[in-house]
C-alpha cells in the first residue's frame, strides 16, 4: 500500500539527491589543494526528477533510477588558484548547507505524510 504513494517516493527521492550532494561537496573539499581539480556539483533535484519522470514512459523504472543524479563541472565565483583549482571552500560551504536543509525537508515531507496516513487510519501519531 505504501509503496504507491508518490509523495513518499518523491521525498524518499529528495533524501537520497541531498545524500549524493552532499557526497559531492565533501569530494570537493577534500580535493581544494589538488592541482587543476574542477569543483563538481550534481544537476538540480528538478531536472533528475523531470528526467527520470520522462524515461518513466520508456518503461523505466523511476524510483531505482533516481539514485544515478548526474555530476557536473560547476562554475564557481572566483577564479581558479594559480594550480588550476577551482573549489572554493566558501561556496562548497553554502552548498552544503543548502543539502543538508535540502534533506531535512524531504525528511520533514516524509514525516508528515506518515502522520497524515496515521492520522487518516484513525491512530493517530
Amino acid at each position: 500500500m505504501l509503496n504507491n504513494i508518490d509523495i513518499l517516493k518523491t521525498a524518499s527521492a529528495m533524501a537520497r539527491y541531498a545524500a549524493t550532494r552532499h557526497t559531492v561537496i565533501s569530494e570537493n573539499i577534500a580535493n581544494a589543494d589538488t592541482g587543476n581539480y574542477k569543483a563538481k556539483d550534481l544537476e538540480p533535484f528538478s531536472d533528475a526528477y523531470a528526467r527520470m519522470s520522462d524515461a518513466k514512459g520508456a518503461g523505466v523504472n523511476k524510483a531505482a533510477d533516481l539514485s544515478a543524479f548526474r555530476a557536473q563541472e560547476v562554475q564557481t565565483p572566483g577564479v581558479a588558484s594559480p594550480n588550476g583549482n577551482t573549489v572554493s571552500l566558501e561556496d562548497q560551504l553554502m552548498r552544503s548547507i543548502e543539502a543538508q536543509q535540502d534533506h531535512q525537508a524531504a525528511i520533514s515531507i516524509y514525516k508528515k505524510t506518515i502522520d497524515l496516513l496515521r492520522m487518516s487510519l484513525g491512530r493517530g501519531s
